[in-house]
């Protein structure tokens, strides 16, 4: 793939047929938010090999919880992060995990942190699974490296520029269609969404079997975005996943990573 042609979604065929390519590194991203150590556990039952762990709470956010429930961590912890993981600048990242969030969330902040080499497993691991992939126990030992960071600041948005500049937005809420109407709230203390947001449930962009729709299809799905679109979800994971099929449909979004959770924090309980 040339650099204008890039997809951000790679086949489980194609991860099978390149596994031994040098500086390869597929990357369990499984998570639960009710259940913290399901990651941790399901890696350790069994994962794709050469798999390293990225945890959602410790590595793949900040612990500063006053930007939301998941924050983008800063550049220097996540820079520890993939250092201890042996990950650099030339290494190609396949991240994966079984319902497309986590993985997303990864490959996201790789972007953000210009690292050009990240893809997501296109239907995670139980795609690998139904082309008879490999599963194993063994965690590799992988040599630390060094890697230098920057940060792309351009592709989020804060909650002052969308509420200073809403006009200039086109709001997109990841969340169920239920969290968006507010009709339920399992999480967060106050239900409802961002005011003038639109509903994308991130699911819709998945077929039945987790893998991503066709840019076809996702463009359909997308069709009544408007100009400037900017991502939300309840703490900037699933949000990701619309975020990476806006990018294979050709468009080109912001995220906020906030999300509903930072929204609401200065919302007086009613």
């Amino acid at each position: 793939m040339n650099k204008e042609e890039k997809s951000p979604i790679v086949s489980a065929e194609w991860l099978k047929a390149n596994m031994n390519i040098p500086f390869l590194v597929p990357a369990d991203c499984r998570f639960n938010l009710m259940d913290h150590a399901y990651g941790t556990s399901s890696y350790a039952m069994g994962h794709i090999p050469g798999a390293v762990f990225f945890d959602m709470e410790k590595d793949l956010s900040s612990p500063d919880k006053s930007f939301g429930r998941h924050p983008i961590p800063a550049l220097d912890d996540f820079r520890k992060v993939l250092e201890d993981r042996g990950i650099s600048k030339e290494s190609i990242v396949v991240a994966y995990d079984d319902d497309g969030s986590g993985a997303a969330r990864l490959w996201f902040l790789l972007e953000y942190f210009s690292l050009e080499n990240g893809y997501v497993l296109d239907g995670g691991l139980n795609a690998w699974q139904r082309i008879d992939g490999d599963i194993t126990r063994k965690v590799p030992e992988r040599k630390r490296s060094s890697v230098q960071l920057n940060s792309k600041k351009n592709m989020i948005v804060g909650k002052d520029a969308i509420e200073t500049n809403s006009s200039l937005f086109s709001l997109i809420d990841a969340r169920s269609p239920d969290r968006y109407a507010g009709e339920y709230e399992p999480i967060d203390r106050i239900p409802g969404h961002i005011p003038n947001a639109t509903n994308i449930f991130w699911k819709n962009v998945l077929n039945e079997d987790g893998t991503y729709k066709t840019p076809d299809q996702l463009r359909s799905v997308f069709k009544e975005v408007g100009k400037n679109p900017v991502l939300y979800c309840g703490s900037g994971v699933t949000s990701c996943v619309n975020y990476i099929a806006m990018r294979a449909a050709g468009i080109q979004p912001k995220l906020y990573p906030g999300g509903w959770s930072h929204w609401v924090k200065t919302i007086p309980e009613q």
